[in-house]
């Protein structure tokens, strides 16, 4: 797995907060400020990921106060401004810091990464936006003042979700959802049964039982020790979880 979904965070709850739950899809990264100007762009964001839920795409979203203090509230009360004042359902972490000598782990390679302008370094300003591949690569940096649905942002998340050279870390591929029935079909021997799917496609001495495990409009399915001979995928022989 990418080092990216291997970060250890905390959400808004204290709870931890699984980046690899994200693993296969692209994220956009924003440093977050609830009385920042730019606030407003929690909505856009907000639509954003709605518009492409479907397609293997989240926002997460990352407090700080590291600027003019315009994010001195506690987790609890950011968790309850953003619900209430943009409907937000995208993960948002605890309080972090994006610059200095204590930046967090999250954003020491997000930082090194250029804008179009070729500009790497430190964040400048609140709702600064890095995306990041479904293999944990960050493909493009947006300043603060761009749109989070602005074309230019737009452009870049669907190049990356089309690029079907977006792999992960270990080998695997991701591709896009699929009705679970339609994924079915095009892997020989497996079949749909009492929810669960079950099939054998690693030989005829190996029997596979796959859990279904429904997420939004992505199906996750676990394998348990199987490969398959699927062109466009490649599972390893470990338990791990597939998105189509």
């Amino acid at each position: 797995m990418s080092e990216f979904f291997n970060v250890p965070l905390r959400g808004l709850d204290g709870a931890e907060l699984d980046l690899g739950a994200l693993t296969g899809r692209a994220v956009l990264v924003v440093n977050v400020g609830s009385r920042c100007g730019l606030m407003p762009q929690y909505a856009g964001l907000e639509r954003l990921r709605r518009r492409y839920d479907g397609e293997r795409f989240s926002v997460l979203g990352v407090p700080f106060n590291q600027f003019a203090n315009q994010e001195p509230e506690t987790e609890d009360r950011i968790r309850t401004f953003c619900s209430a004042t943009y409907g937000t359902t995208f993960p948002i972490t605890e309080k972090a810091e994006v610059n200095g000598p204590n930046r967090h782990r999250l954003y020491r390679k997000l930082a090194d990464t250029p804008d179009s302008d070729g500009r790497a370094g430190d964040v400048e300003w609140n709702f600064e936006k890095l995306l990041v591949s479904g293999a944990g690569e960050v493909r493009a940096r947006f300043r603060p003042g761009v749109d989070p649905e602005s074309e230019e942002v737009v452009e870049a998340m669907e190049s990356v979700l089309a690029d079907p050279s977006s792999r992960l870390a270990d080998g695997w591929e991701t591709v896009p959802a699929l009705p679970v029935i339609d994924a079915i079909d095009e892997i020989p021997g497996l079949y749909l049964s009492g929810g669960q799917i079950f099939g054998n496609v690693a030989g005829p001495s190996t029997g596979l039982e796959l859990s279904e495990l429904a997420t939004g409009s992505t199906t996750s399915v676990a394998l348990n020790e199987a490969k398959c001979d699927r062109p466009s995928l490649s599972w390893p022989s470990t338990t791990q979880a597939v998105h189509w």
